[in-house]
């Protein structure tokens, strides 16, 4: 039951996550592009996200939130804690695809700011996804909490 509970909240987050990427991280960044000559009249500024990379990155916040959640219908169930689930998958997932994006040498060529806008949206999306989404049936599980 609660194998079945973790799937149906992780597919949740993945699809929402995949469905939502790309059009808002294009309306942001063609927003910073109109932003930018107000701020700087000398700017040099390089958008692009490959799609591949964000799939990656969603791939593994599915692998790490199943991965962290595996200790909801364990032995000690009362170990249940939303929010340090979220906090651990999503950082590892980070980390990781930090880690992929620098041996596939892209991480070099990206300045913070380029960095924020391409990929940021996505790490924000999917932890919205996965504060608003319900874990559970909380009613019947309250004691847990």
């Amino acid at each position: 039951m609660y194998m079945k509970q973790s799937l149906t909240y992780t597919l949740k987050v993945t699809l929402t996550t995949l469905l939502l990427c790309t059009p808002i991280t294009f309306a942001i960044m063609m927003g910073y592009l109109r932003l930018l000559p107000l701020i700087s009249s000398n700017y040099s500024f390089n958008v692009n996200l490959d799609i591949k990379d964000a799939a990656v990155f969603i791939v593994l916040t599915f692998c790490t939130l199943l991965f962290n959640m595996r200790k909801i219908g364990g032995t000690a169930p009362v170990t249940y804690n939303k929010p340090n689930i979220i906090t651990n998958a999503m950082m590892t997932s980070i980390a990781i695809f930090l880690v992929y994006l620098w041996f596939r040498e892209k991480l070099m060529y990206l300045s913070i700011d380029e960095f924020l806008i391409t990929y940021g949206p996505t790490f924000l999306i999917t932890f919205i996804c996965m504060r608003v989404y319900a874990l559970r049936n909380e009613e019947s599980q309250a004691k847990l909490i």
